[in-house]
């Protein structure tokens, strides 16, 4: 298949190239009809404030996929259709990861997920108020969650794989991912859609509509919704272990599969909106926003009938604690843009946005309340809330473009407690708090806030033709780390009509999030067949301070990006791209800490009545490097079909070049942490990797294919390195238009049903080739086998 594919390649260049000097011969002899019926390049926003320009002639790589792209994909989900087209987009689906199993991260480039940016059209999208703190891919980390966005109400995404935080501020490390909603001229369609995976589980039931009623002067006013109903899966193997007390019978019957491990069981409902209302004078209002609700639901580990933490008089078989959170987020931008005289470009806009992360724990039990305990809890909350307002201007000066502005923020986390049974101690010969999820106790609830302020300062310059020069500049003040100033510069030089050289070089920031500085969490939980009582404490919680803990400084960035693209012919364009990022005071998680590692600890231990404690710190400094290399070809035949095909190949290398003196490294116990921390950084995420989409459009048919090849990578467990090896995911459609308002599809994600890597051998029964958990949770791709769908579409 795969040679077939770059046969394909190869012969479709050939071809195109020799038509070319045809279509020039017969330009004259087309009708207007047919000289209207010509595509456009497509363009790209993000990475400049000077508008809109062709993606092949920027000075930093950018990626874009458009609607139709998204369409064909098949995918049901925004990190799904980053996965089958951006280089270097990981978007790992972890099992029994407590929070992160309901808000999966993804990364770009190797990097963590917070170290790239999200705008939908242009504007600061938010992250969320859960915090990873599980060894998943992100640990550590708060991310956007990208799917609360339905797909139907996107005209294009953009990627900018280079470091951006010079202009646009914290986050943009690793680059920039900008969502740009349908505007206006587009017809009204409603999807319904069903699926399951080849072993029968995983049914999808979703169904999205967009909605458009056109104002004056172009102006509209969009709106689109998606329910997603998705029911579970679950790869979990059978579990060996007795699970009842030693000469029980019942132990004598077929070992039963009594874990969750696979997707959770989601229901979302989202609804987004856009609007453009234009005056008469060319003022533009603009108002966008979104609102998701989730309601979602997996498995913890199963409690045996045997476990000392099991009651049997309300759990005779044992049982397996469900984390059931509710999700809710929203954003909401207003604002207004316009002309000053003839080129002078003004845009003022407030943004608000909000995420509540409700934790519920069903099918469980407080065992320390003895037979009188509930079975379903309210474990407490989180939230997180930003506004957000925007001053910007540019305007033309001769050779150059000029862009300035600021930017106000003001941020809100706070933490609230469970109800009183999801965390209350009865019996202290028992293990306090709801399984599955013990309650954030009132001790561990939080509020605190931040504001910061910048001004920045963005430049373009083309002293001479086919020569454009960057640079930026901006400066933030955050009110509990202080400033950071960062620069960035960039060109771009054709020295003939097919070559164009480009780089950029840059400093940046990621400023620690409110998360990651005042995250607190104590639990009772079991270790070395005690239990103790542990927690998470904020970076300024006494305990933390007498542990070694500073107020979080900015993880800071060094990044130099060179490449060339070619152009041999307008439907071909090849660019190769070498990427180097620098990073200090990486934010990491510390190592638990006992309060029997030294005698002067004790005391401090004792006064807050906990035995371990770990807090989160600037750890880790780090290089990555690497190549992206892609290819875009287009080309119309004469029989009038239309083939689009593209191919990517990405690799990059992290190193860790840095530890900070911490407990996170010092002493034995720390050497094992840094290990762990180490190839958690460099080697969990693929080393490389290939996606080739191919997309044909014949008379009413429509032909789409999405190969993508996930590099290698390992994991790290019981201190053996284990390496999962490559593997190639195949994603198909064919879509036929029965009329322009009538079309139905059939295609399949994973159509050959391939599976990652099972653990090289069995550690336990709980992880191994053939335990309960079989696979890691690092693999790129899930565990979920092949998915097939129908899906059924109307334009009206």
């Amino acid at each position: 298949m795969i040679k077939a594919l770059l046969l394909l390649f190869t012969s479709t260049l050939l071809f195109s190239q020799t038509q070319q000097k045809q279509q020039e011969d017969s330009f004259f002899e087309k009708s207007l009809e047919e000289l209207l019926d010509v595509e456009t390049e497509t363009k790209a926003d993000v990475g400049s404030r000077s508008g809109e320009r062709d993606m092949t002639f920027s000075e930093v790589p950018i990626d874009v996929i458009t609607s139709e792209e998204i369409r064909q994909s098949g995918a049901t989900e925004l990190t799904r259709v980053l996965s089958r087209f951006i280089p270097g987009f990981n978007a790992p689906r972890s099992s029994i990861t407590d929070g992160t199993d309901h808000v999966k991260p993804f990364t770009l480039r190797g990097l963590n997920p917070d170290q790239v940016l999200v705008l939908i059209n242009g504007k600061r999208m938010h992250q969320s108020s859960l915090i990873h703190v599980n060894s998943t891919i992100g640990r550590g980390t708060s991310n956007v969650y990208l799917n609360t966005i339905a797909l139907s109400s996107i005209d294009r995404i953009e990627v900018l794989r280079d470091g951006a935080a010079a202009q646009y501020g914290s986050d943009a490390i690793a680059g920039v991912i900008n969502i740009i909603l349908k505007g206006f001229g587009y017809e009204n369609e409603a999807n319904v859609r069903y699926g399951k995976t080849s072993e029968g589980d995983g049914a999808l039931k979703q169904g999205d509509f967009f909605y458009s009623i056109p104002l004056e002067y172009d102006g509209f006013f969009n709106i689109s919704g998606e329910v997603r109903d998705r029911a579970s899966t679950n790869r979990a193997g059978a579990d060996v272990r007795d699970q009842y007390p030693t000469g029980d019978v019942r132990n004598e019957l077929p070992d039963p599969i009594n874990t969750h491990y696979g997707d959770p069981d989601t229901l979302d409902k989202i609804l987004v909106f856009n609007s453009e209302i234009v005056m008469k004078n060319g003022t533009l209002f603009y108002l966008h926003g979104l609102h998701n609700k989730r309601e979602s639901e997996a498995g913890a580990f199963f409690r045996l009938p045997k476990d000392t933490a099991n009651n049997v008089n309300i759990y005779p078989d044992g049982f397996l604690p469900m984390i059931a959170p509710k999700i809710e987020d929203y954003s909401f931008t207003v604002g207004s843009k316009g002309v000053l005289g003839r080129n002078f470009s003004w845009d003022a806009s407030y943004t608000r946005v909000y995420n509540d992360f409700h934790f519920f724990v069903e099918n469980t039990h407080n065992d320390s309340l003895g037979d009188g305990s509930a079975t379903s809890f309210d474990s407490g909350e989180t939230k997180y809330t930003q506004d957000i307002f925007n001053l910007d201007f540019s305007t033309n000066i001769d050779k150059f473009i000029v862009a300035f502005g600021a930017e106000f923020r003001m941020e809100n986390y706070r933490i609230y407690s469970g109800k009183e049974s999801s965390y209350m101690l009865g019996d202290a010969s028992s293990l306090a708090g709801a399984q599955g999820f013990p309650g954030f106790q009132p001790q561990n609830e939080t509020d605190e806030s931040r504001e910061n302020g910048a001004f920045y300062l963005d430049l373009k310059y083309s002293p001479i033709k086919n020569l454009t020069l960057g640079a930026a500049s901006r400066y933030e003040k955050y009110s509990d780390f202080g400033a950071t100033w960062d620069q960035k510069i960039s060109a771009a030089y054709k020295p003939t009509q097919t070559v164009m050289l480009r780089s950029s070089a840059s400093t940046g920031f990621r400023a620690p999030s409110l998360t990651q500085s005042h995250y607190t969490h104590t639990v009772m939980a079991t270790s070395g067949g005690e239990i103790v009582q542990k927690g998470t404490f904020a970076t300024d919680h006494p305990l933390s301070v007498a542990l070694g803990s500073t107020p979080l400084d900015a993880e800071k960035s060094k990044h130099f990006s060179g490449g060339v693209v070619y152009t041999p012919i307008s439907d071909l364009s090849l660019s190769l791209e070498y990427f180097y990022t620098k990073i200090d005071d990486r934010i990491m998680l510390s190592r638990n800490i006992s309060y029997n590692e030294s005698t002067a600890l004790t005391p401090i231990f004792e006064l807050y009545g906990v035995q371990q404690a770990r807090y989160f710190t600037n750890a880790l400094d780090t290089k990555t490097q690497g190549i992206d290399l892609r290819i875009n070809h287009k080309h119309k035949f004469e029989d009038g079909s239309f083939l689009k095909t593209g191919l990517a190949y990405h690799k990059d290398v992290t190193k860790v070049i840095g530890a900070k003196d911490s407990f996170l490294t010092s002493g034995e116990l720390g050497e094992k942490s840094l290990f762990e921390a180490k190839a958690a950084l460099e080697k969990s995420q693929p080393e490389d990797d290939v996606k080739i989409w191919v997309q044909y459009f014949l008379n009413k048919y429509t032909f789409a294919l999405n190969l993508n090849r996930y590099g290698s990578y390992e994991h790290l467990f019981n201190a053996t390195e284990n390496k999962f090896g490559a593997k190639w995911v195949t994603d198909t459609e064919i879509s036929y238009e029965f009329s322009k308002s009538f079309n139905i599809a059939l295609g399949a994600e994973n159509l050959f049903n391939v599976y990652p890597d099972k653990w090289p051998q069995t550690f336990n029964a709980l992880v191994g080739e053939d335990s309960i958990i079989q696979y890691s949770q690092y693999s790129p791709f899930g565990v979920n086998g092949a998915f097939y769908y129908l899906r059924v579409g109307i334009k009206f």
